[in-house]
């Protein structure tokens, strides 16, 4: 490994702390740049190299130890974050030679044989698979307990004003557990969606720079998800009635499955309106009413969940360079 790799390795690294640093520190207006955290790292794996994205993981974890003085902290980044945006950007760069039996033009017999790159359905089901073991793992670590938060966030929205001022201490306490009760599907469906945003923004800004060596992905038709995860998102669905530990664990899969699902929707939009007329106004009137109504995300959840039924996972080659 080059000694310039091994100091590009260790800047993300801590460049990756610095943007997590902000909710270790309590700073509610770092939120945002905390989701940022896996974009250094994801840089580092995919333009110089694996190992150099597992040595960048490794000082960030190290970095926040430093920082904050706590082994929670540190696990959190490592294992939300870290560690997940390293695997990914290996399994990006996994590539081997494709078996090509076509003559090849003279002067060409030395040339590089094409490459068969990781699938990216794969890539998405190992991204949805480790933002859900991690949050399974933090839970169980950190001791997540809904009853024992409801009571501070009874406290946040007495002291909230507005409308809550009106509210009985019932009313409350109510909403509160609504609120907590949509953090284990809530959160893995946010790690996802930040892991797999980070890879794309590591991949775009390395490519930008030419050490990117996978070809460019035709994302609108490789975003797709195997089969089982059908199985999966059912199975969890059922967990989720159930309560307790196990509705729990299955609200946890259905969160992290949901927003595969719906990326997966969102790809197939981006295919499907190509070559029509109007199909920037569709895509910006989609995105704007995912942001602003929420709701919209059922229907692209929908779709996800057709387009892998419809479309099973093909492990054919994704590229050739």
């Amino acid at each position: 490994m080059q000694p310039t790799a091994i100091i590009i390795a260790i800047i993300s690294g801590l460049a990756s702390a610095l943007l997590f640093a902000g909710i270790v520190l309590q700073s509610s207006s770092a939120v945002s740049l905390a989701l940022a955290a896996p974009i250094p790292i994801a840089i580092a794996s995919l333009g110089w190299g694996s190992t150099a994205g597992f040595i960048s993981a490794a000082v960030a974890t190290a970095a926040i130890y430093a920082i904050a003085q706590s082994v929670p902290s540190a696990l959190t980044l490592l294992a939300s974050m870290a560690l997940p945006t390293a695997v990914a950007g290996h399994l990006v760069g996994l590539a081997r030679p494709l078996a090509d039996d076509s003559p090849r033009p003279l002067g060409a017999a030395n040339a590089a044989p094409p490459l068969d790159w990781y699938p990216l359905s794969r890539v998405l089901m190992a991204i949805t698979l480790m933002a859900i073991g991690s949050c399974i793992f933090l839970g169980w670590y950190l001791g997540f307990d809904p009853e024992d938060f409801i009571p501070a966030v009874v406290d946040a929205l007495r002291q909230s004003g507005g409308a809550m001022d009106t509210a009985t201490d019932d009313e409350r306490r109510a909403i509160a557990q609504l609120i907590i009760g949509l953090v284990p599907f809530v959160q893995p469906a946010v790690l996802a969606i930040s892991l797999i945003v980070g890879l794309y923004l590591g991949a775009a800004i390395v490519r930008v720079s030419g050490r990117l060596p996978r070809p460019k992905d035709d994302i609108p038709t490789s975003a797709q998800l195997p089969q089982i995860s059908l199985v999966i998102f059912a199975v969890a669905a059922g967990a989720a009635f159930a309560g307790g530990t196990i509705g729990l664990l299955g609200d946890v899969l259905l969160g992290g499955f949901a927003a595969a699902f719906t990326l997966v929707g969102l790809a197939a939009l981006h295919r499907r309106t190509r070559g029509r007329q109007g199909r920037f106004l569709v895509l910006f009137s989609s995105y704007a009413a995912l942001i602003l109504l929420s709701f919209p995300i059922v229907l692209f959840l929908a779709m996800g969940i057709y387009e892998t039924w419809r479309r099973p996972d093909d492990p054919a080659p994704t590229g050739r360079n």
